[in-house]
């Protein structure tokens, strides 16, 4: 059973605690105006996602010296690595045909690719582990730049870690907690770091040790004009600014992000369901209880539209505290007033941090190298097994609790979707903590007031048909809206906001686009639609 689906079945604690909205969340590269009946229909998607025709037409000797130049690999349609070279994590966007494929082996690959760019006007899209939620780190016609083989995952020194742009994130909990260290990531054990971490970056550990780019202390990237760039909070402070919310194909190609590490203790995994026609109660008790919980204290909570039977409720919880704790704690969700009263089953599991992560993950029964894609290019290994997945999904931050009407509204949208035979869920992430003790603009990250956010998402068969799954999908992330603050996480990247610009970076767009005429002034990164 695919992961994704695992989560949605709710069967079991490592896949109920994986609702996350933190994983296969990636966003990376993460990121014409596409209109809301564009993003619904995957009829659509590919056209969207290709972000129009290529606009310079290299000869194939080009191509051939490009890819001479290069100590890298580049795969070209008519190499047998193009099939899957080509491919992103969503299969709704198998139809896209980038011209080139170019696996970077380090910054002067990527800077001859750029000059290629520039010099043939073909437009260029980045790739970390190709989970853009709107297929925009691939496209027709572009040369996708991917930095998988930048994956070096460098051991702790003072506290701080060198990370290749191109690692996902097992290996990094992985090569981390061989030294009894972390940094917050989400749980899609094939999601890049950068893609995650250039857009915000969410997980189980978040309340505690605050958003992915809130560890970031420094990074390298090649500019557009093929320059090599180290920034950090004393040179290229704008940049680094910038890349801590917005840097998801905008300002340039990352190649080694520098985080400040945290421990990595044992842990308490929980999960709690409750009868479906105690759902609102479930909802209301949460929303007051999760995001002012102790900072150790993560929580979600998760409703499933279940076609042909009864909807579900259920609370996912980590700590990284004592069980005890915990235990207290979750006693208090159900019993405080108002509450849903004793759960129907609960488990409470103490475990050790990197063992959490590989369950999260989906990875408890696989080895490392299991737990990547199958095959022979970079990012994947020859004993990969996990598979793709297809779904669509939207966001919203909420900034006050939800009214009544809003929980009903929560709730109807559910009991719809399993009416319409939809397989889809909304999971609602506990924000808070250290998270939000950040200033609201010190980093282009703004969501920073937010109590929680929703990830609403559906997924079908990767043969189905898209039409009534993307409609439920719009019609309650509609329906919502209201009761939002009007915000949206950039890393679940939504082709149909039409005011991205404001959803995703609110008060600091204006810094944004002075930052983007600094680095990228002929806007050689702008071949997608919600490019600043």
């Amino acid at each position: 059973m695919k992961r994704r689906t695992l989560l949605q079945a709710g069967g079991g604690l490592a896949a109920a605690s994986a609702a996350l909205a933190t994983g296969c969340d990636s966003k990376t590269g993460k990121a014409g105006a596409a209109s809301s009946a564009e993003a619904a229909t995957g009829a659509n998607a590919a056209s969207v996602a290709g972000g129009g025709a290529a606009k310079g037409r290299a000869s194939q000797s080009s191509w051939t010296a490009l890819g001479k130049s290069l100590d890298g690999k580049l795969v070209r349609a008519s190499d047998a690595a193009y099939a899957t070279a080509r491919r992103l994590y969503n299969t709704r966007y198998d139809t896209l045909k980038p011209s080139a494929i170019a696996y970077a082996k380090h910054p002067a690959d990527i800077a001859e690719c750029l000059a290629f760019a520039r010099r043939h006007d073909t437009p260029v899209a980045i790739r970390s582990g190709g989970h853009s939620y709107a297929g925009w780190s691939s496209g027709n016609g572009k040369l996708i730049i991917d930095v998988s083989a930048l994956s070096k995952v460098g051991a702790p020194s003072g506290g701080i870690t060198r990370i290749g742009a191109g690692a996902k994130l097992i290996d990094v909990y992985e090569g981390l907690g061989a030294h009894g260290v972390t940094i917050p990531g989400g749980s899609c054990p094939t999601v890049g770091i950068s893609g995650l971490t250039l857009g915000g970056g969410h997980g189980v550990v978040s309340r505690a040790y605050g958003l992915t780019c809130d560890s970031l202390v420094g990074a390298t990237l090649v500019t557009a004009d093929g320059k090599t760039v180290e920034c950090d909070k004393k040179q290229h402070a704008d940049l680094f600014w910038a890349l801590r919310g917005a840097g998801n194909g905008n300002f340039g190609v990352v190649t080694e992000l520098r985080f400040r590490t945290h421990p990595a203790p044992r842990a308490v995994m929980a999960y709690m369901t409750w009868p479906w026609a105690k759902a609102a109660k479930v909802v209301a008790s949460w929303q007051k209880w999760g995001p002012v919980q102790a900072d150790e204290i993560w929580s979600a909570c998760h409703l499933d539209a279940r076609p042909g039977n009864t909807p579900s409720v259920s609370v996912a919880a980590f700590s990284l505290g004592s069980y005890g704790e915990l235990q207290n704690a979750l006693d208090k969700l159900a019993d405080q007033a108002g509450g849903p009263g004793p759960a129907k089953s609960i488990h409470l599991t103490p475990t050790g941090y990197l063992d959490a992560m590989e369950s999260y993950a989906g990875c408890s029964s696989k080895s490392t190298a299991q737990c990547h894609m199958p095959g022979s290019l970079p990012g994947q290994t020859g004993a990969g097994q996990l598979g793709r997945e297809t779904y669509a999904a939207r966001s919203h931050f909420f900034d006050r609790a939800l009214s009544t009407a809003g929980i009903r509204t929560l709730m109807d949208q559910i009991e719809a979707g399993g009416r319409k035979g939809v397989n889809g869920n909304v999971a609602l992430t506990a924000l808070g903590g250290a998270i939000n003790r950040v200033g609201r603009t010190d980093t282009a990250f703004v969501h920073r007031g937010s109590q929680f956010l929703a990830q609403y998402l559906t997924s079908w068969p990767a043969n189905g048909s898209p039409g009534s799954r993307t409609a439920w999908l719009n019609s309650f992330h509609d329906a919502m809206r209201r009761h939002s603050s009007g915000a949206a996480y950039q890393n679940y990247t939504d082709p149909g906001l039409t005011d991205w610009k404001s959803a995703y970076y609110g008060a600091a767009a204006t810094r944004l686009t002075q930052v983007k005429r600094t680095y990228d002034p002929q806007r050689l990164f702008s071949t997608f639609p919600q490019a600043l």
